[in-house]
């Protein structure tokens, strides 16, 4: 018995060997070959549509050359930078200056105009100074610019106004024509010692042409003017007020044109041989009040206000003239200093 039962206990032995070298052998047969033991990751393969590389940023020489703060507009214009004054209407917003004689005639010993300067706004400036390089053949008033006949001959006349810190300088040209009367013994000797004859009187303002014969020669010429209506009795004293009370006025010549929408105005006036420098003073300060009323919106549209904004005011030999014209009213105010100088 025992030796049967070893017998059966080395059989189970050896099939327990059997066994595990029948398992070793199919590991060691299911094994990879050495150097083919690694998984092989498959080569990338080329995108059929490969999207190209994007160009280098090449420096633009044009660009390159441009000052600091400019730039290139949608358009390819270039944007003028605000240090180089390229600002919008810049150009425009500089102010223009005017002067209201540049060349008068006087006939005679005490006649007088007065000169006048104002910008493109229709202001008086800040300061102004008047001088005469010979005052004896033409004094003026250093401060307010009336000019004065005093002798023959020719003189110029410097207008030095200031605007804020604009300077701006005119010069006008003063002639004094016309021939000093011989004392009584010359006169004399000239007529063979008879009674000499009465002298010519010197020009003055009542021998000037009328007032109406001077704007009818206007009509002629400057369309408009042959729809003016008169402005007389209360009309009158409602516009310019106090026009008709100066003592030293003579006559009166005031027209406008009764719609709005027109932009001319004449007013002229004659004083006395007797009238001071405050009686033409007087009647430019009346006219000069039409003209601002208007210019602020009297006239209602922005155009007619813009004409009368730009109206002139002048005076020659004791006479005063305002003209409301569209870019004409100095030309009028030229016309009626040479007609009423000379």
């Amino acid at each position: 018995m025992k030796k049967l039962l070893a017998l059966l206990l080395a059989l189970t032995m050896l099939l327990s060997l059997a066994a595990c070298g029948k398992k070793d052998d199919k590991e060691n047969n299911n094994a990879a070959p050495e150097g083919h033991n690694q998984v092989q990751t498959p080569a990338p393969q080329p995108d059929p549509d490969p999207e190209p590389d994007p160009e280098p940023l090449l420096p633009d020489p044009e660009k390159d050359e441009m000052e600091d703060g400019e730039e290139i507009l949608e358009d390819g214009g270039e944007e003028i930078p605000e240090e180089a004054g390229g600002k919008e209407g810049e150009a425009d917003s500089a102010p223009a200056f005017r002067v209201s004689h540049e060349d008068v005639t006087l006939g005679h010993a005490g006649e007088t105009f007065r000169l006048s300067v104002w910008d493109a706004n229709g202001d008086a400036p800040d300061t102004c100074t008047y001088t005469s390089i010979y005052p004896e053949v033409a004094s003026v008033d250093e401060a307010g610019g009336a000019v004065t006949a005093v002798a023959p001959g020719s003189t110029t006349v410097t207008v030095r106004a200031a605007y804020g810190d604009e300077q701006v300088e005119f010069q006008c040209i003063v002639r004094c024509r016309w021939t000093e009367e011989k004392n009584d013994a010359e006169k004399d000797d000239a007529a063979g010692g008879t009674e000499p004859s009465q002298p010519s009187q010197p020009d003055s303002p009542a021998s000037r042409p009328a007032l109406a014969d001077f704007v009818a020669t206007l009509q002629g010429s400057y369309e408009g003017l042959g729809a003016l209506s008169p402005y007389e009795g209360e009309l009158l004293e409602n516009y310019y007020p106090g026009l008709s009370g100066i003592a030293a006025v003579e006559e009166i010549l005031v027209q406008e044109t009764m719609m709005s929408t027109a932009n001319v105005a004449v007013g002229l006036v004659k004083l006395s041989d007797d009238a001071t420098l405050e009686d033409v003073l007087a009647v430019q300060n009346i006219f000069q009040s039409r003209i601002t009323t208007q210019a602020e919106g009297g006239a209602w549209y922005p155009a007619s206000c813009e004409t009368w904004e730009k109206g002139v005011i002048t005076s020659v030999s004791n006479c005063v003239g305002m003209f409301v014209y569209p870019e004409s009213a100095q030309e009028l105010a030229d016309q009626f200093t040479e007609t009423f100088s000379n």
